[in-house]
């Protein structure tokens, strides 16, 4: 796990950004599933803002976003163990789309509306 002075030096040299404006019903939406489920939220939109900034991604486009273990806990510090159960009922409640197969990581894409 990485420590609050080691993350915030993290957050410096990768140029980590959301994708904004966020839309605030989305993201209560999320944090209605606990602080694991709002950490996946950020960790989509500031992959999507990566691709935004190269000019992959329209305004308010939502695309699939591979959810690999290293990155999603080194980044948003949601641990595997939490990251499966999170996604499954972030899908059931028609949140977010999933896409996996076995032995790959999954890829989620924000299908839930933004309301503005």
């Amino acid at each position: 796990m990485i420590g609050n002075t080691d993350l915030v030096e993290f957050y410096k040299k990768a140029k980590l950004f959301v994708r904004g404006p966020i839309s605030v019903y989305q993201f209560f939406a999320f944090a209605n599933y606990g602080v694991n489920a709002a950490r996946i939220y950020m960790y989509i939109r500031m992959q999507e803002g990566k691709l935004f900034s190269q000019g992959l991604l329209k305004q308010k486009e939502h695309t699939f976003i591979k959810l690999d273990n290293k990155n999603l806990e080194q980044v948003a510090q949601v641990h595997k163990s939490h990251k499966w159960d999170r996604l499954r009922t972030l899908e059931q409640n028609g949140l977010i789309e999933l896409r996996h197969s076995k032995g790959k990581a999954p890829e989620a894409k924000i299908i839930i509306p933004s309301l503005h």
